[in-house]
């Protein structure tokens, strides 16, 4: 037998008379300030009721961002963010942080290494797309991380300013971390003839936008015993005429890919299928993909990551 319930000319239901709300709430604890408040029933089934008023609700990210902390895993995927990440608004209130890399290049690192990282540092799942403009994307949103990376000097188009922040400057072990996570996106591993007919030499190299962090990356590296060579204020011209500057980073040599392994090591398959080719054929294969390389590496070999 259905109840009957009370309502107005309008259609809505008269006060005291809204039976799916009366005596059903609870009473719980603001998120942001611990305050006890009433919680009605149909709040609940909205997962909303978490705040006891919109400044709570606003500052709640603030006091979220101070439960990040600094340690390795964090410290590789501010590297990641610093080198292929972007930070975009997302409505008026949030943020989207996302990190852009190739479907064929990047895929194995986008999919399988990358995911488990974000999950251990932010706590998402993520899985990769691919956008409009053909680039594999990877997307969350958090308001929290975005406060912490601005607390750290990560901020908003950041293409042209930068850098390795402070705290991780300090301790090498986040630094070394960190450096991993800026050359799986944004460094390569390639090898040069010098006067033979196939590439054999190599060489770890970037170029960079942001002059700051090329300057932090060249004091760390010579700091943990790289010789490197380094460009600053490059001008460069596209098919279309137009230019813009850049900064370059090269570390040359067996002697520095070794002690870049043991040191630092590499996470993208992009890097180690290179590295692997190399050691197994003594030389790379021009213009090789990832696919190709892998192939030649036999494809039940596993790979992973290369420290």
């Amino acid at each position: 037998m259905m109840i009957p319930t009370m309502r107005s000319k309008k259609g809505q239901f008269m006060k005291g008379n809204i039976p799916w709300n009366k005596g059903k709430g609870v009473y719980k604890r603001c998120l942001n300030c611990d305050k006890k408040i009433y919680v009605i029933q149909s709040d609940i089934k909205k997962s909303i009721g978490h705040f006891c008023s919109k400044k709570c609700w606003r500052n709640f990210p603030i006091k979220e961002s101070q439960n990040f902390k600094l340690n390795e895993d964090l410290a590789e995927f501010i590297g990641v963010i610093i080198g292929d990440g972007c930070i975009n608004r997302n409505g008026r209130y949030g943020y989207r942080i996302f990190i852009s890399g190739n479907p064929i290049e990047d895929k194995h690192y986008m999919e399988n290494y990358l995911p488990k990282l974000i999950k251990r540092c932010v706590n998402k799942d993520l899985k990769p797309f691919v956008a409009s403009n053909g680039a594999y994307l990877l997307q969350f949103t958090k308001k929290s991380f975005k406060i912490f990376l601005e607390n750290l000097g990560i901020k908003e188009n950041k293409t042209r300013t930068v850098r390795i922040p402070h705290k991780i400057r300090e301790n090498n072990k986040l630094l070394r971390a960190c450096i991993r996570g800026v050359a799986d996106t944004d460094f390569t591993l390639i090898f040069t003839k010098r006067k033979r007919k196939v590439g054999y030499y190599p060489r770890i190299c970037a170029q960079f936008a942001s002059k700051n962090l090329v300057k932090d990356l060249e004091k760390s590296l010579r700091d943990f015993g790289f010789t490197l060579n380094v460009s600053y204020d490059n001008k460069r011209k596209d098919k279309r005429g137009h230019s813009w500057g850049t900064n370059m980073i090269n570390i040359d040599g067996p002697h520095n890919l070794n002690r870049w392994l043991n040191l630092i090591g590499f996470g993208n398959m992009r890097i180690i299928s290179r590295y692997k080719v190399w050691e197994k054929l003594g030389y790379l294969p021009r213009n090789s993909t990832l696919p190709e390389r892998m192939k030649i590496l036999n494809e039940g070999q596993q790979g992973g990551e290369l420290k």
